[in-house]
């Protein structure tokens, strides 16, 4: 039986509605890296938008445009864990594109450099943990998925307890963001984000050992993209903080 994993595209809810493909209509590895490269181009196009084309106006609607993306950006990508499908996949990358452009120009803005080193390496963490899982040297058994969804939900709880001390105290907030403690927040979270990355290998793995319906690689896109804006954001923080120190 294929077990859960921390990320939401791939819960138990979420694999229930996967059934065993027929003939040639199930999972594969090649399909799965062409749907996640697909949404991962979505993404930096619309990147690249809200980088470019949205600071322009910034000045003219820079508030509800910022609310409108973070509130909807979560609740599609909420929808899309439970019912990946090409339409909400491309919905959720788009919004994502849009909120990660204007997120990476606003970092670009005050740290010169940031993005790209960011970028630079997101790419190499994650060709470092799909080497590390090719060639077998971590083996994903059901101790260290219990032991990264444990992490996981540790993260969640750290945001939401950040999110209450921002609103309270900001002044607070800025000894958990910046310097030696930011940098070491910002690097156990960016640890936890890369060892879901071998949650997601896994998954497709099983997924085409499994012969999982065909539709299951939207799944496997999603999942993957989630984990790799989460690994960018994250080494964008952790940057940041190291640059305040």
């Amino acid at each position: 039986m294929m077990q859960s994993s921390s990320n939401p595209a791939f819960s138990d809810k979420a694999l229930k509605r996967l059934a065993v493909g027929e003939g040639t209509d199930v999972m594969s590895v090649s399909g799965s890296i062409a749907k996640t490269a697909y949404a991962l181009a979505v993404v930096v196009a619309a990147a690249a938008v809200g980088w470019l084309v949205l600071p322009q106006i910034a000045t003219a609607i820079p508030l509800w445009l910022i609310i409108t993306l973070v509130i909807a950006t979560p609740i599609v990508g909420i929808i899309t864990a439970f019912k990946a499908n090409p339409f909400l996949v491309t919905l959720y990358a788009l919004l994502e594109g849009l909120l990660i452009g204007v997120l990476s120009y606003a970092f670009e803005s005050q740290y010169n450099g940031i993005v790209l080193q960011a970028v630079l390496l997101t790419v190499a963490t994650t060709l470092g943990m799909l080497f590390l899982f090719v060639n077998g040297t971590v083996k994903v058994t059901q101790k260290l998925r219990s032991v990264i969804l444990i992490a996981t939900l540790g993260v969640v709880i750290y945001f939401v307890f950040e999110l209450i001390i921002g609103f309270f105290n900001p002044s607070f907030l800025s000894i958990l963001t910046g310097g030696p403690m930011g940098i070491v927040i910002g690097a156990v979270i960016v640890l936890i984000a890369a060892l879901n990355l071998l949650l997601d290998f896994d998954f497709i793995e099983r997924g085409v050992r499994g012969k999982l319906a065909k539709k299951t690689e939207w799944y496997a896109a999603f999942g993957l993209v989630v984990t790799l804006i989460w690994l960018y954001v994250s080494i964008l923080r952790l940057l940041a903080a190291s640059r305040n120190n």
